[in-house]
């Protein structure tokens, strides 16, 4: 495998940099905030649109279709035509998609148009799936590139985790009345025997919800019109001015090597599994007396708590070069130990301490959440002269696949609720035995590292 011709060029790194990683994880931000949004606010949700638990988990569906009909015409994109016309594409379909679900009809249009808008929405993601490692590597310095990966990604959890707890606060959960007394989630009430209370509270909420979205992706939009170039005057490394093979040539290189199969199904299964789990946790907890507000905590502070635990690891990386399995193989394994300790919990073969309870939840979601980011930067590294772009594409369709299929499962009568919190056991335990079998190489930190280092004392290089 050649990695294609190099220019000799000037090196230089630009300080507009974070403007524009900042734009894309906005909007990163919002939309995976947009695809998340009716989970915790399940019950709300059941009662304005007369939505069932099903409903619920198609409203994720549909975005994760959008995703994957848009991934690979979005990887053509980014691959020809660069990051800003694919980013302008994206919050155009966001814009969009938002102001579908925020425009006030009623319930029976509402469930055309809110499927429509969440599928455009989901449109709009693809970019953040493909994106994310060519921003990185375009814009930024071989000690920077993990770090700016990651941050890009770990903005879909931050946006998964501010519906937990702005949903529940601007959209109350619904009041019910049994025969004129107050329902007890404990006790049985048919639903032709119940009564809400606050069902306009609950109708005002989802539309000022709705609303404020919408007006956040049209300014993200705007920003995106406003400034947002392709690429810098000068790379800010020697690999991110290296040729990478053709599109059709990287595709053909990718899916023919054993170790892109390798980290790409232990990637998708491990992070759809998590992230639908995640998302859908009020559904799954609340068999067990778990509020909607209580739920929303917890997955708020495990999605938290993961970002920036991630953030510290994409700088462990960063600054101790080529440990990147060790420190993902020892994330998972102490998030393993952690799902293990909650199931027990749940089925009551442990003691069920209620801070042991929260701790265990929140500490296995903070290892995954900050360890999945980085088989990204692992999958380029071990492919490079592939592009970033097709590589993150291929990863990001497998994974929207694996969470359709998981969203799919749960659709099944009787299947219950528990099995999820088994499958996020198993996936994260096979993501440390593939890990370790995996011999993983730095193909472009072997080019880049030589280089970065001969020019650290050089103040032009490294400046802000």
């Amino acid at each position: 495998m050649t990695t294609g011709s190099t220019q000799v060029t000037e090196l230089r790194v630009h300080g507009v940099r974070w403007y524009l990683l900042s734009v894309v994880s906005l909007h990163c931000c919002l939309q995976n905030a947009v695809w998340a949004a009716f989970p915790p606010i399940a019950q709300s949700a059941k009662l304005v649109y007369d939505w069932t638990d099903s409903d619920i988990n198609m409203s994720l569906i549909y975005g994760n279709i959008g995703t994957i009909v848009l991934l690979l015409p979005m990887i053509w994109i980014v691959f020809a035509k660069g990051m800003r016309t694919a980013l302008l594409l994206s919050t155009f379909l966001t814009a969009i998609g938002t102001a579908l679900k925020a425009l006030p009809v009623g319930n029976n249009l509402n469930s055309w148009l809110i499927p429509i808008g969440l599928f455009l929405n989901g449109c709009g993601g693809a970019v953040t799936s493909v994106g994310a490692t060519v921003l990185s590597e375009t814009w930024f310095p071989p000690s920077q590139r993990a770090t700016a990966t990651v941050f890009y990604l770990v903005s879909a959890a931050v946006g998964g985790a501010l519906v937990f707890i702005v949903g529940p606060a601007v959209v109350p959960e619904p009041i019910a009345l049994c025969d004129n007394i107050t329902w007890s989630k404990k006790s049985n009430c048919s639903e032709q025997n119940k009564s809400y209370i606050n069902s306009h509270e609950v109708q005002e909420g989802l539309k000022v919800l709705n609303i404020t979205e919408c007006s956040l992706a049209v300014l993200l939009l705007i920003s995106v019109i406003f400034h947002f170039p392709n690429k810098p005057l000068h790379p800010p490394s020697v690999t991110a001015n290296t040729q990478r093979l053709g599109l059709r040539e990287g595709a053909r290189t990718a899916v023919r090597e054993w170790r892109f199969w390798h980290l790409a199904l232990c990637c998708a299964i491990s992070t759809s599994v998590y992230a639908s789990w995640l998302t859908t946790a009020e559904v799954v907890l609340h068999p067990f007396g778990i509020s909607q507000k209580e739920a929303g905590w917890m997955s708020f502070s495990g999605a938290i708590g993961g970002t920036l635990f991630g953030m510290v690891l994409s700088r462990l990386s960063d600054i101790f070069h080529r440990k990147m399995k060790v420190i993902m193989m020892a994330m998972f394994s102490i998030a393993t130990v952690f799902y293990l300790l909650f199931i027990l919990m749940l089925i009551e073969v442990v003691p069920n301490e209620h801070w042991l309870f929260y701790f265990a939840y929140i500490a296995a979601c903070v290892m995954t959440s900050g360890a999945q980011p980085l088989y990204y930067e692992i999958a380029c590294e071990n492919l490079f002269p592939v592009s970033e772009a097709v590589i993150s594409g291929f990863l990001a369709f497998l994974l929207n696949v694996g969470s359709s299929l998981f969203l799919l499962v749960t659709l099944i009568p009787g299947i219950g609720t528990m099995w999820p919190n088994w499958a996020v056991f198993v996936t994260s335990l096979l993501s440390v035995v593939v890990l370790y079998l995996f011999k993983e190489e730095y193909r472009r930190l072997d080019i880049d590292l030589p280089v970065s280092q001969s020019e650290d004392s050089d103040p032009e290089h490294n400046r802000f």
